[in-house]
């Protein structure tokens, strides 16, 4: 949808006065819900930007005379992607420790030792039946003490995702409800009708942060990889996708 937005600011646009400083063009990509969050040099009198749109990071360039707004790659003749420095220097910087921040502000449940050396979060819904293998998949790695899995309930699936995760998540020990639900015994887990105050706040916080990432169906799986980039799974991971995220297996099989 941005490309889209993006191609029609190609249309000349008036340099309306305001508090901002930002050029016009820009200033209508912060209303769709993009952010600019840097500028670097281009040639030709072009002045590049990163963009951070629902999570994703992309590179769009201004015209010199701050009317017209490109999006896509700018390659010189050497066919050099004259923003890609910048552009990776923003994803593995300051978006990879803004989404981790984020993730770990949310609501959610812990699944594994406090002083485990990896964490990971993933967008859980009660519904979701990948959300459960993942769960499942995990135990080894649980059980070891070497992952803690943090789950940020959301309600997205089914009719009743919703109330699921709120009663979930207002368990005296939403840990415990958790785990009773992925094995199998729902019963001890109550049904909110409707959903507390409270427990709706948490979700919506939980659904907001999730369309702020830009990821819509669960399991969403972020973690830290080799070098210390938060990096995104989304669906159930294989054999070598799972150890790639939670860690070589070793001796505790």
């Amino acid at each position: 949808m941005l490309r889209n937005v993006l191609l029609l600011i190609a249309i000349a646009m008036s340099g309306l006065a305001t508090a901002s400083s930002l050029p016009q063009p820009l200033k209508f990509i912060e209303s769709q819900g993009g952010e600019v969050v840097n500028a670097f040099d281009a040639p030709s009198g072009v002045t590049g930007y990163i963009i951070d749109f629902r999570g994703n990071a992309l590179t769009v360039y201004l015209s010199e005379d701050k009317q017209y707004l490109f999006t896509g790659k700018m390659l010189d003749a050497s066919g050099r992607d004259i923003g890609e420095t910048a552009l990776n220097a923003y994803i593995s910087g300051p978006q990879s420790e803004k989404n981790w921040q984020a993730l770990g502000s949310s609501n959610w449940i812990p699944d594994g030792d406090n002083d485990a050396e990896r964490v990971i979060y993933t967008f859980t819904d009660p519904n979701c039946p990948y959300c459960k293998k993942f769960w499942q998949q995990a135990r080894p790695w649980i059980e070891a003490g070497k992952v803690q899995i943090r789950h940020i309930m959301v309600g997205i699936l089914k009719a009743d995702s919703f109330d699921k995760s709120a009663a979930i998540l207002s368990a005296d020990d939403p840990a415990k409800a958790l785990y009773q639900h992925e094995v199998g015994n729902e019963g001890t887990v109550l049904t909110i009708t409707p959903p507390s105050d409270n427990a709706r706040e948490k979700l919506k916080i939980n659904h907001t942060l999730m369309q702020k990432l830009g990821v819509s169906a669960t399991p969403a799986i972020f973690y830290k990889d080799s070098k210390n980039v938060v990096d995104l799974h989304m669906g159930l991971p294989g054999l070598s996708q799972l150890e790639e995220i939670m860690g070589s297996k070793g001796d505790y099989q």
